[in-house]
């Protein structure tokens, strides 16, 4: 479904991309869906991107006689042929493969999450129960090694980010990122990674990181109404406690017998 045969996500057709929505709303459906589209592209974008990096990855260290015969399983012959000998030997992703390798390399906190998205990250520590983790965990857990910070940078950000954190409790994690990192103007967002801005974390309503921001944002007044609620039965059953405790005392009273009439009173 989606072209093998284009050197960019860019360089594909409207056609075609109306094919690939074609095929998400047939199996999904939601109020606004047309709204959604953008936002539902951006990870296919992302997913595909990855998907043709992993094509690469399988064929680089292998001679090109057999590159060309070890076809993917679920790649076409030709599409193979094609993206091999067009595109991954093509002077310019050579130029952009090996400035890539090199900003990698220039990177001073790198994250460790290999292929692993960080937003399943965010997702499987909380977000999954409306709780997701605050800025200082996201940083440690996606740059951690053997459970540690090996880098001195790394552990100087990570020192800076949680007295951010625990000064102030009313900070989103947008806020917390902006106040360490400066502002975050592209399309990769540290602590986040890639396919999502700054905009729709501060405040994008087909956002899933700002869903789960405004999610934890209502636990947290849940928390408080439950707090106040526990208050007002632990008041209801003393007073029910003490209510019982004058109906026995009235019972008490009421089934006395009353003092007899003293003789000089009669």
């Amino acid at each position: 479904m989606c072209p093998l045969r284009v050197h960019s996500w860019t360089d594909i057709k409207e056609d075609q991309l109306e094919h690939m929505w074609d095929a998400v709303t047939d199996k999904f459906s939601c109020d606004d869906m047309n709204a959604k589209k953008e936002h539902v592209l951006q990870p296919m974008r992302r997913l595909w991107n990855n998907w043709r990096g992993s094509l690469h990855k399988n064929m680089k260290s292998k001679p090109f006689c057999d590159a060309l015969k070890d076809v993917p399983r679920g790649v076409d012959k030709s599409d193979w042929e094609w993206l091999v000998k067009e595109h991954f030997l093509s002077d310019k992703f050579k130029e952009t493969s090996t400035r890539n390798i090199v900003n990698r390399s220039k990177l001073s906190m790198p994250h460790r999450t290999g292929s692993k998205p960080i937003r399943e990250m965010i997702y499987e520590l909380g977000g999954k129960d409306g709780k997701p983790p605050n800025m200082d965990t996201i940083f440690f857990e996606t740059r951690k090694k053997d459970n540690k910070l090996v880098e001195p940078e790394t552990n100087a950000k990570y020192a800076e980010i949680q007295k951010l954190v625990q000064s102030d409790s009313s900070l989103t994690n947008i806020e917390v990122v902006e106040k360490c990192f400066g502002p975050q103007c592209k399309s990769h967002v540290i602590g986040f990674g890639g396919g999502i801005t700054a905009k729709e974390l501060k405040g994008g309503n087909s956002s899933k990181a700002a869903l789960l921001d405004k999610l934890n944002a209502r636990e947290k007044e849940n928390e408080s109404l439950k707090r106040r609620m526990d208050e007002l039965e632990n008041k209801c059953e003393r007073m029910d406690e003490l209510e019982s405790k004058h109906e026995q005392l009235a019972r008490v009273l009421v089934g006395q017998p009353s003092t007899p009439a003293s003789s000089s009173d009669q």
